[in-house]
């Protein structure tokens, strides 16, 4: 028989080693069939991103709440990285919107980044979002990130 502190061990170490596993084959979420109370308007591809564009009438926490649900726990917000900042100022002044902007991170894989930008108009209800899948993402705790 095993002790507590030798199963403990062994525990430990599968679990490792299915984070890795889970890590090396991670696919990155597929947002084209839609997400709940948002309708799927256009996709498209750009270098080694994929980008999904919204409308829907969620609010930007109920929305934030539906994409969190889409992803799963083992994706955590990350912090914003000045580019990624400077991008949602731009589409705030060229749309005149309310901007919201999260960015979200596999915790066993931090090559793939999911960036997601509400934007509310200040005199409609329909919002629309964007969705942007960023493959070869980098360092997490690179400088760029504020």
């Amino acid at each position: 028989m095993y002790t507590k502190g030798v199963m403990k061990l062994v525990l430990l170490g599968l679990f490792s080693l299915t984070l890795y596993g889970a890590a090396k084959d991670l696919v990155a979420p597929d947002f084209s069939l839609g997400l709940p109370g948002a309708m799927l308007e256009k996709q498209e591809v750009s270098g080694n991103k994929a980008i999904f564009h919204f409308r829907t009438a969620l609010s930007s926490k109920e929305f934030s709440a539906v994409v969190k649900k889409k992803l799963g726990s083992a994706w955590r917000t990350q912090k914003l990285r000045q580019e990624d900042m400077i991008l949602a100022a731009r589409k705030g002044r060229t749309t005149g919107a309310e901007v919201n902007l999260a960015v979200y991170q596999h915790v066993a894989n931090e090559s793939v980044r999911i960036r997601v930008t509400h934007l509310k108009p200040k005199n409609r209800t329909n919002c629309s979002a964007e969705v942007a899948v960023i493959q070869g993402a980098g360092n997490p705790k690179d400088k760029a990130r504020k």
